[in-house]
């Protein structure tokens, strides 16, 4: 079904109407072999590959429809019955001067700069995933994760830079999630602060709880250092430190950091320091090879990992 509903997708980019902008196929594979310290042998595996339409159509006045379907595949076969797609952002909306308006599934306003200040983000050694130096509603798929279910979202236009974004789900939930973000970027400067009120992931099952985390980027062509503290122990039971920073040394080549800390609200025993460094080679502005390195240390033994990951990423 999921192969069928992708196969009509792709052949409408062969059948746009005159009135709407050709549909883009976009997507990339993206491949590690990784060493885990946890694990005998190396292992292959597929970081966010994926594959989508998206497009927009002129309704005139300054207006257009929006929209974007895509599918996150399983790049090294292993999924055993081929059926390797699984649901991503899948959305339609609108789009003029007073702002865009979208339903759907889509990532959070909490999740959307998370990957912003993480120039490893998608790699074996996210800050999301392996080193947990961002929280986990950065990822998933649900009313109360990063890809946000059952969603409608506001963002207003740019401002002198400024610019807010709103959602809530409609789930037929008791308590609804809902979330607020303000942004300011420029050329060199990403500042935001995200707030949102969800259910937890820990401790009473379906409480509201909320979180707050404040984050931002500087960069230049030589270099960019990059934060985010999260509060967001009531949710998920930890605070996160989150800090980024890359080195370009030349065009093709540069050096990337991540280094945090999660911070439990009261075991301290499951409290985790983390860091990852990584080379990373650009053979072209849409294909990647790196080389990196990420480790994971805590006061209790079953926290605790190392990894080392040889990557490709070709985007299409």
């Amino acid at each position: 079904m999921k192969k069928s509903i992708l196969a009509i997708a792709v052949a409408a980019t062969m059948a746009a109407p005159a009135a709407m902008a050709a549909p883009t196929v976009y997507g990339n594979v993206h491949l590690s072999i990784v060493d885990l310290d946890s694990l005998n042998n190396l292992v292959m595996t597929s970081n966010t590959s994926a594959i989508g339409v998206k497009g927009s159509e002129d309704l005139g006045d300054g207006l257009k429809a929006i929209y974007k379907v895509e599918f996150q595949l399983d790049a090294t076969g292993s999924s055993g019955n081929g059926d390797a797609l699984t649901q991503r952002d899948v959305f339609a909306g609108v789009k003029g001067g007073m702002g865009t308006i979208k339903l759907g599934a889509m990532s959070s306003n909490y999740k959307q700069k998370g990957g912003k200040v993480d120039s490893l983000y998608r790699t074996p050694v996210e800050g999301r995933g392996f080193l947990d130096t961002q929280s986990s509603l950065h990822n998933g798929r649900a009313i109360n994760r990063g890809r946000m279910t059952n969603q409608l979202q506001y963002s207003s236009p740019k401002m002198g830079g400024v610019q807010l974004v709103a959602n809530t789900t409609f789930s037929n939930s008791d308590d609804e999630t809902i979330g607020v973000g303000v942004r300011y970027e420029t050329k060199n400067i990403l500042a935001f602060v995200d707030y949102i009120d969800t259910q937890a992931l820990v401790a009473t099952p379906n409480a509201t709880e909320t979180a707050v985390k404040i984050g931002g980027k500087y960069s230049t062509k030589a270099f960019h250092v990059a934060g985010q503290y999260e509060a967001a122990e009531d949710v998920t039971g930890f605070d996160f430190i989150h800090v980024n920073a890359g080195f370009n040394i030349n065009a093709n080549n540069s050096i990337q950091v991540t280094a945090g800390t999660a911070t439990h609200i009261t075991a301290g025993a499951l409290d985790t320091t983390s860091f990852a460094v990584a080379y990373v080679h650009s053979l072209s502005k849409m294909t990647m090879l790196y080389a990196a390195y990420g480790d994971k240390s805590s006061d209790t033994v079953a926290s605790e990992e190392s990894a080392f990951a040889l990557g490709i990423r070709k985007k299409f």
